[in-house]
């Protein structure tokens, strides 16, 4: 068993431990301890004795702890994002760290309270704290924050604890031979044998019963201080709920009576699928905690949205008794990040409408464009992210007009060779806009505006790329744009008739387009017209607004 624990943590030391399996090994070895912990309060007798050996396990406690802090904050770093998963192991971490040092604050004897609070004042504990408050407390992660710092400081700080733990052992371990030598002393009278078992025997029932008073009112604080932050309900082995908080009931509109004995699917919103509360009984039955975001129906009919936390609480056999649900209210982030997505959607649309306006063309031509490529993006396969930012970005394919003269882009008369090459200068100066952009969205800009004057055969601009050299974006609204352009009346010709256009794309399957995207376009046709009559005129933004259909 040793060996296994020593090998464990080598390869935490050495990063070669998931975050979730080092997280995981921690909790393990803190139930060990709990298991030990209340087999001291049982078996030994001694109140002396028991004080030092809990306030060691206690200590045991809190390095453990410490140890699955260190993991899931290193995992979350090493992402360099938001991981829902990791921010609740840290939190529960944090949590369990927390009590523990509390306890050991309060039996801890003077001596290594001091040490404690050195380690405690060191760089390296501060820096830990610190990273975990904007984490845990803020729900961020802090940029710029190297893993490697981190699991080397918050490794230095656990070596600390280790250290003063093994110290503390130490004492124990003398403490015990010097007792047990003087108790040796104390079988030379059977008299006073007897008066001091007894004596002891009283102090021990006295200390006990104190600690078990003591130990049920802090539940009872944890319990309170749970139920005030967050919405808590319980639920027996078939799901039937047995307890509902206060806050329970004030974000469903049920009453604690409507509530009670029934399965949460009283609040089941429709737009939550099946699938998700299988694989939540799944992963609960198989006595491990589960961590989603649901949508929730209130009474009334309204929503709300809660990032949940199910865990199974097993009794001494490792059975399921109960599960408890901790929900935190994130409806008001969700809306926030809802609004702001619209927000930025409707910039990239205005920016591309800038463009177009430029050349004295609709700003719709933008609209039915990012329209047009939805439906080919849908029926070439790609995924429904992809789907989205394409159609969002693809408003943004002539940007760089922004920066060619009106004399040459407004010109009613065919371009001299050497405006024509001006003119050809937009698909760069579109990709230089946004290349350099970390954001997935603007990246995908770039790539459009550079690409979508590219044609399959390699005769396009402004790099000649052939077939899949082009990215599939670039494909897309090449065909989707020609479209539009063909069909709409612009400064320099007339709008070209619906049979001249279907002409014109069958001879250039293989050639300016991607033949598989032809094949798209004549199979949906219906869904292009439909788009094409929809977005036909300045209503169309009123339409738009008002209709569910596209």
């Amino acid at each position: 068993m040793q060996r296994e624990l020593k090998a464990q943590r080598i390869a935490i030391s050495h990063l070669t431990l998931l975050p979730d399996k080092a997280f995981n090994f921690y909790t393990d070895r803190i139930i060990t301890l709990q298991i030990n912990y209340l087999k001291l309060l049982k078996r030994v007798k001694e109140n002396d004795l028991k004080n030092r050996l809990l306030t060691y396990a206690d200590l045991s406690f809190t390095k453990e702890a410490l140890g699955e802090i260190r993991g899931s904050v290193n995992g979350i770093l090493s992402q360099n994002k938001e991981n829902k998963h990791l921010i609740h192991l840290a939190i529960l971490a944090q949590g369990k760290y927390e009590l523990s040092l509390q306890r050991l604050n309060a039996f801890i004897s003077q001596k290594y309270y001091k040490h404690l609070e050195r380690i405690t004042a060191l760089p390296d504990y501060k820096y830990i704290q610190n990273l975990l408050f904007n984490i845990t407390n803020k729900g961020k992660v802090v940029a710029n924050v190297s893993p490697q710092e981190w699991f080397q400081r918050s490794t230095n700080v656990v070596e600390q604890f280790f250290l003063l733990e093994q110290n503390y052992l130490h004492e124990i371990d003398i403490y015990i031979q010097t007792k047990s030598h003087r108790l040796l002393w104390t079988l030379i009278g059977d008299v006073f044998l007897f008066l001091i078992i007894t004596l002891f025997t009283l102090l021990l029932g006295l200390r006990l019963k104190h600690d078990i008073i003591q130990n049920v009112k802090l539940l009872d604080q944890y319990k309170r201080a749970v139920d005030r932050s967050s919405i808590v309900s319980k639920t027996d082995k078939s799901g039937r709920i047995t307890y509902a908080n206060e806050q329970f009931c004030n974000i469903s509109g049920y009453t604690k009576e409507e509530l009670l004995g029934k399965a949460h699917n009283i609040v089941r919103h429709p737009d939550m699928p099946k699938s998700a509360f299988r694989e939540m009984w799944r992963t609960i039955l198989s006595k491990k905690p589960w961590f989603g975001i649901v949508k929730n129906r209130k009474k009334d009919g309204g929503e709300y949205i809660v990032e949940v936390t199910v865990n199974p609480i097993l009794d001494q056999k490792g059975e399921i008794q109960e599960f408890i649900a901790i929900r935190n209210d994130i409806t008001e982030i969700i809306t926030l990040h809802k609004e702001l997505e619209h927000t930025q959607e409707d910039i990239i649309f205005r920016m591309g409408e800038i463009g177009e306006t430029r050349s004295k063309e609709t700003g719709y031509h933008v609209r039915r464009v990012a329209k047009y490529s939805a439906i080919l993006a849908k029926h070439y396969g790609l995924s429904e992210e992809e789907i989205k930012r394409l159609t969002q970005a693809s408003p943004m394919h002539d940007i760089g007009k922004v920066a060619i003269p009106d004399s040459i882009l407004n010109k009613t008369g065919k371009l001299s060779n050497e405006e024509w090459s001006v003119m050809k200068t937009h698909a760069q100066i579109g990709y230089d806009l946004f290349k350099n952009s970390d954001k997935e969205l603007l990246k995908t800009a770039a790539t459009i505006a550079y690409e979508h004057h590219e044609k399959y055969d390699g005769s396009g601009y402004p790099r000649g790329l052939k077939g899949d050299e082009i990215h599939i974006y670039g494909r897309i609204t090449a065909l989707a744009d020609v479209f539009d352009a063909l069909g709409t009346q612009r400064v320099y010709k007339d709008a070209w008739s619906d049979e001249k256009i279907f002409q014109f794309f069958k001879e250039e399957r293989g050639k300016h387009f991607d033949p598989k995207l032809v094949d798209i376009f004549f199979e949906h046709l219906d869904e292009f017209l439909a788009v094409r009559d929809f977005y036909n005129d300045a209503s169309s933004y009123m339409k738009e607004h008002s209709s569910k259909k596209l």
